[in-house]
C-alpha cells in the first residue's frame, strides 16, 4: 500500500479546497491561495499530479461534492484534460458521473414540480425544503450531488397522514416522528413528505425559542410565498421554497444535530455558502442577533470559520466572528467521517463498539460547546433509560414468535 506522507497530505486538501473554491466563485486561479490563513503558503507550487488527481476524486467521492468540482475542472480544461495533468479515463468517468448527477437533478426538479402541483390541487400548502431549494443557488443549478426530495406540507401531522393516505401514498411509506418517506417507485426518486420541518436544538431553553422563530418565519413564508422555478424555459416545473432567513436558520441547526449525530458533510457546508451569498445583508444581520439567543452561536463560529478559511466567503457574508478552535475541530470531523459520517471509523465492528465509540465521541464535544452537548447527552441517556423495558419486552416477544 502506498503511503502518503504528511506534507503531502496538507498539500492535496489545499488542492481539494482550492477546486471547490474555484467552483463556487471564489478563486479564479487552480492552484492559487490568498485569502486565509491556511491558504497564504506557496506551498503548491509545481503542477498536480496523476496521483494528486485520483486523490482528489476520491475524496469528493466520500464528500459527496463530485459534480461540483467537476464543474471546475471543466471549466478549467476546457475540454482538454491533459492541459490540467488528470489522467483521461478518469476525467471520462468523472464527467460521465457528473452529466449522471446533472440528470438526477433535472428528476428532482421535475419529481418536486409534480408534488407541488399534486398537493396544492389538494388545498395544501407546500415548501421544498434543504437539497433542491439548495441546488438553485449553486452558480450551476445541476450540479449539486443529490439525495432526496424533501417536501413540507401544511396542516400537521395527523392532516398530513391523512391526505397521503387519501391519495394512496401511504403504502410501502416509512412513518417517522417529524416526515413520511414514499416509496421510490411512486415518483422514480426518493422522497420524504414532512409534516414537522422546525428543528429542535437540545438545550430547552433555546429550544422553545428556536421553534419560535421558525414557526413565526413560516407563517411569514406563507404570507409571501412565490413559486421559484427550477428551470430556463417557460414549461420548467416550479415550486415553493423557504424564506433566506428561515433557511438560514433551520440549516445550521440541522448542521449542529448531525455533526452531534450521525456526522455532517462538505456538501451541507457548501450549501450554507451558496446560502449566505444568496441572503440580503438584512436577512444575515437579522439571523446573525439571533444566533446566540437560538443557542448556536458557537457552531455558528465554526462554520464561518470553515466557509472563510477553506471556501473562500467573504466577511461581508460572515453572520459572527469566525472561531478557529472550533472550526479546526469541525473541519477535522468533516474530513475523517465524509459525507453524513458514512465513512467514520467507528462505524465498522459490532453495534456495542459503533454504540460505545459513539458515545465516547459526544463526550469529546464537551470542549466545543458544553452547554448544548451536556443536553443532548442527558436528553440521550434519558430517552434510553424510558424505552429500555420497551425494547426488552419487543425482544422477548420476538424471540417467543421465533422459537
Amino acid at each position: 500500500m502506498q503511503t502518503v506522507s504528511h506534507n503531502d497530505s496538507t498539500r492535496r486538501t489545499r488542492l481539494f479546497f482550492t477546486l471547490l473554491r474555484y467552483a463556487l466563485g471564489a478563486s479564479r486561479e487552480f492552484p492559487v491561495f490568498g485569502a486565509g490563513g491556511d491558504f497564504t503558503s506557496d506551498f503548491l507550487a509545481g503542477d498536480v499530479s496523476a496521483e494528486d488527481w485520483e486523490w482528489l476524486y476520491r475524496q469528493c467521492g466520500r464528500q459527496s461534492v463530485l459534480g461540483v468540482a467537476f464543474s471546475a475542472i471543466k471549466s478549467l480544461s476546457s475540454g482538454k484534460p491533459e492541459t490540467l495533468g488528470i489522467p483521461q479515463q478518469l476525467y471520462l468517468k468523472w464527467f460521465y458521473q457528473a452529466e449522471g448527477i446533472r440528470s438526477l437533478n433535472e428528476r428532482h426538479y421535475a419529481c418536486s414540480g409534480e408534488l407541488t402541483q399534486r398537493f396544492a390541487a389538494e388545498g395544501c400548502q407546500t415548501l421544498i425544503l434543504k437539497g433542491q431549494a439548495n441546488s438553485l443557488l449553486y452558480p450551476d443549478k445541476f450540479i449539486r450531488q443529490t439525495g432526496d426530495v424533501d417536501i413540507w406540507i401544511s396542516g400537521g401531522r395527523e392532516a398530513v397522514l391523512a391526505l397521503l393516505s387519501r391519495m394512496n401514498l401511504m403504502d410501502g411509506a416509512v412513518v417517522s416522528s417529524h416526515d413520511v418517506g414514499l416509496r421510490k417507485d411512486l415518483f422514480g426518486v426518493d422522497v420524504e413528505v414532512h409534516f414537522d420541518c422546525i428543528q429542535s436544538a437540545n438545550n430547552p431553553f433555546a429550544n422553545k425559542r428556536l421553534r419560535r422563530f421558525l414557526a413565526g418565519e413560516m407563517t411569514a413564508t406563507h404570507s409571501a410565498s412565490h413559486l421559484v422555478p427550477a428551470g430556463d424555459t417557460k414549461d420548467a416545473p416550479s415550486f415553493y421554497v423557504p424564506s433566506n432567513k428561515f433557511a438560514l436558520v433551520m440549516q445550521l441547526s440541522h448542521i449542529y444535530k448531525h455533526l452531534l449525530g450521525l456526522g455532517v458533510g462538505l456538501r451541507q457546508v457548501m450549501d450554507y455558502c451558496v446560502l449566505l451569498r444568496a441572503s440580503s445583508d438584512g436577512e444575515r444581520a437579522d439571523v446573525a442577533a439571533r444566533i446566540e439567543s437560538l443557542g448556536m452561536s458557537r457552531i455558528a463560529g465554526a462554520l464561518m470559520w470553515v466557509l472563510s478559511e477553506y471556501l473562500g466567503l467573504e466577511s461581508q457574508y460572515l453572520l459572527c466572528p469566525p472561531d478557529a478552535r472550533r472550526g479546526r475541530i469541525l473541519l477535522r470531523e468533516i474530513m475523517r467521517d465524509g459525507n453524513f459520517g458514512k465513512h467514520a471509523q467507528r462505524k465498522r465492528g459490532g453495534v456495542f463498539k459503533w454504540w460505545l465509540r459513539n458515545r465516547l465521541r459526544l463526550v469529546t464535544f464537551l470542549p466545543f460547546d458544553f452547554p448544548e452537548v451536556s443536553w443532548f447527552l442527558l436528553r440521550y441517556w434519558a430517552s434510553f433509560v424510558f424505552l429500555t423495558p420497551q425494547r426488552l419486552l419487543a425482544l422477548r416477544r420476538y424471540k417467543s414468535r421465533h422459537k
